[in-house]
C-alpha cells in the first residue's frame, strides 16, 4: 500500500513536473515572440523617425528655397521685387529725415525679345545673368539693384549731392551694356534705354517714383536706343498719348489714316534721278501727324509693324508698277523693312509673292534695313536677307556710321549699298565727321557698295560729298517727300 501510494506520488510529480516544463517552454516561445515584436516595432519606430527627420529637412530645404525665391531672383540672384520695395521705403523714410535726394533708375534693354525668339531663351538667359553682373559692378555698394522680371531692371542711387550724379551712372550702364556678350560661340550686341526719375522733385513716395521712372524709360524707348532720359512733367500726357496710339495702331481704320510718300534718290553727276524711296506717314485724327520715329517703335513692340510693313511694301510696289507705264520713271524702288518682318521664315515668300503678282523685276527692289538690326547678328534676320539676295533683291544698309557694325560682319551680310547717315551728313563740314565720310565712301568702294547719303540739306553739304567721292544722293535740298500724285512735278522741275 505504501508502494502504490509513492508510485502515485511519483507519477504525479513527474506530470508536474511536465506539465510545468510544457507551460515554461510555452512561456519561452511566447518572451521569444513578443521580443522579436518588440524589436521590430523599434526598427519601425526608428524608420519612422528617420524618414520623419528627412521630411523635416526636406521641409526646411523647400523653406529656404521659397524664402530664397522670395528674396532674390532665381536666374539673376539679384534681390527680388519685394526686398527692392523695402529698401525703397528704407531709404525714402532716411531721405526725407536727413533732407537727401536720391534716383531710381528703370533700365530696359533694346530689341531683347530678337535674341530670345532667334538664338533662345537660354542665349537670352545668358545674357541676362551677365547683364546682372555687368550692372552690379558699376554701382555703389551702398546703391540697390533688381530685376523686375524680363528684361526689366531697376536701381535705387542712394545720398547723391546732385542729379548729375545720376547721369554719370547711367551713362556707365549704357556703355557696360554695349559691350559684346559671347554667347554660343558668337559676339552679340546690344543696347538698353534707361528711365531716371529724382525724389523728391519727380514724387515723395514708392509708387509716383517708380511710375515716373517708367514714364521717363519709354521716352527713351521714343528717342532710340543706347540713351537715358528724365522724368517730366509732360510725359504724364505722352504715356497718354502712347495708350491712345496703341490702341489705334490695333484698329482697322489704321490703314485709312496710313499714308505713303515717296522721296527721290539722285545721281548728281547724271542729274537724274534714279529711286524713289516710299516713307510711311500716319495722320492721326486726334493728334494729326505722328512721326515715323514715334510710332515705328509702338508698331514693332506690338507687333502690328508686321502687317503695317507688308501693306507699305505692297502698296509702294503698286505705285512703281504704274511709273512704269509713264513715259520718264525711275530705275529703283527702296523701302525699309523692320526686324520683325525679318525675324518672320514667310518675308521673302512674301515678297516674292508681291513681286510675281504685279509683275516686277526682283532687280528693282532696294530693300533698306538699319544697322542696328545686324547688331544680334540674329539667325533669321540673316537667313531671310540671304534669300532676299537670291531672289535678286537689293539690300541697303541705312543709317550707316553712326553704330559699331564690325567690318567682317558687314561681310558676312549680303548688303548692296550703304546710306550715310543724315546725322553725319549733316555734319560734314566738321573734319572728323567729313573724314569718317570719306572713310564710309571709301569702304563701300572697296567692298563694291553702292555710297548713298542721305539728310542733304544744303548746298554745301552737296558740294562737300561731291569732293569726297559720292555722288548719289537724297533729302531735302532736292525734294521733300511726295505724295504720289505729285510724281511728274518732280521731273518738271529741275531739283538738281
Amino acid at each position: 500500500m505504501v508502494l502504490f501510494m509513492l508510485g502515485a506520488l511519483l507519477s504525479i510529480s513527474v506530470l508536474a513536473v511536465f506539465i510545468l516544463g510544457f507551460f515554461l517552454q510555452r512561456r519561452s516561445r511566447e518572451l521569444l515572440r513578443l521580443q522579436t515584436n518588440l524589436s521590430k516595432v523599434e526598427l519601425d519606430l526608428a524608420k519612422e523617425v528617420d524618414k520623419k527627420n528627412i521630411q523635416n529637412n526636406e521641409v526646411a530645404a523647400l523653406k529656404n528655397r521659397i524664402e530664397t525665391n522670395i528674396l532674390n531672383d532665381a536666374l539673376t540672384g539679384l534681390p527680388s521685387r519685394q526686398i527692392f520695395t523695402d529698401r525703397l521705403q528704407q531709404v525714402l523714410h532716411q531721405s526725407a529725415r536727413y533732407n537727401m535726394a536720391f534716383a531710381i533708375l528703370f533700365l530696359n534693354l533694346d530689341r531683347f525679345k530678337i535674341i530670345n525668339d532667334t538664338l533662345g531663351l537660354n542665349a537670352g538667359d545668358e545674357i541676362l545673368k551677365e547683364a546682372a553682373v555687368r550692372m552690379q559692378s558699376s554701382i555703389r555698394q551702398l546703391d540697390s539693384l533688381a530685376r523686375f522680371g524680363g528684361d526689366e531692371f531697376v536701381f535705387i542711387l542712394t545720398q547723391l549731392a546732385k542729379p548729375e550724379t545720376a547721369v554719370y551712372v547711367a551713362q556707365r550702364l549704357l556703355e557696360t551694356i554695349a559691350q559684346p556678350f559671347h554667347i554660343q560661340d558668337q559676339d552679340v550686341f546690344i543696347t538698353a534705354s534707361i528711365g531716371i526719375a529724382i525724389y523728391p522733385n519727380d514724387g515723395d513716395n514708392s509708387d509716383v517714383l517708380l511710375k515716373n521712372a517708367d514714364n521717363a524709360l519709354h521716352q527713351a524707348k521714343r528717342h532710340g536706343s543706347n540713351n537715358y532720359q528724365f522724368y517730366q512733367k509732360e510725359m504724364y500726357n505722352l504715356s497718354r498719348r502712347e495708350l491712345i496710339l496703341n490702341s489705334s495702331l490695333r484698329s482697322k481704320a489704321i490703314y485709312r489714316e496710313l499714308q505713303v510718300y515717296y522721296q527721290p534718290q539722285l545721281n548728281v553727276e547724271m542729274k537724274k534721278i534714279i529711286s524713289m524711296e516710299a516713307i510711311l506717314q500716319w495722320q492721326h485724327p486726334d493728334f494729326g501727324h505722328v512721326p515715323q520715329e514715334e510710332f515705328f517703335p509702338l508698331a514693332e513692340a506690338t507687333g502690328i509693324i508686321v502687317p503695317i510693313g507688308d501693306w507699305l511694301l505692297r502698296t509702294a510696289c503698286q505705285q512703281f508698277k504704274k511709273w512704269q507705264s509713264l513715259t520718264v520713271f525711275p530705275q529703283y524702288l527702296a523701302v525699309k523693312i523692320s526686324a520683325r518682318q525679318l525675324e518672320s521664315p514667310h518675308f521673302a515668300f512674301t515678297v516674292s509673292q508681291i513681286l510675281q503678282e504685279l509683275q516686277l523685276h526682283p532687280s528693282v527692289l532696294m530693300l533698306e534695313i538699319s544697322e542696328m538690326m545686324l547688331y544680334a547678328k540674329t539667325g533669321m534676320i540673316e537667313k531671310s536677307l540671304h534669300m532676299l539676295k537670291h531672289l535678286g533683291i537689293q539690300i541697303g544698309l541705312s543709317d550707316f556710321g553712326t553704330g559699331k557694325l564690325a567690318l567682317q560682319d558687314l561681310r558676312s551680310f549680303p548688303i548692296s549699298y550703304l546710306k550715310i547717315a543724315g546725322a553725319l551728313v549733316k555734319e560734314i563740314g566738321n573734319k572728323e565727321t567729313g573724314a569718317i565720310i570719306q572713310m564710309i565712301i571709301a569702304l563701300g568702294n572697296t567692298l563694291g557698295l553702292r555710297v548713298i547719303a542721305e539728310g542733304v540739306e544744303n548746298e554745301d553739304q552737296k558740294r562737300l560729298l561731291i569732293h569726297a567721292g559720292c555722288i548719289l544722293m537724297q533729302g531735302s535740298y532736292f525734294s521733300s517727300p511726295i505724295l504720289a500724285q505729285d510724281y511728274s512735278d518732280i521731273f518738271e522741275k529741275n531739283i538738281i
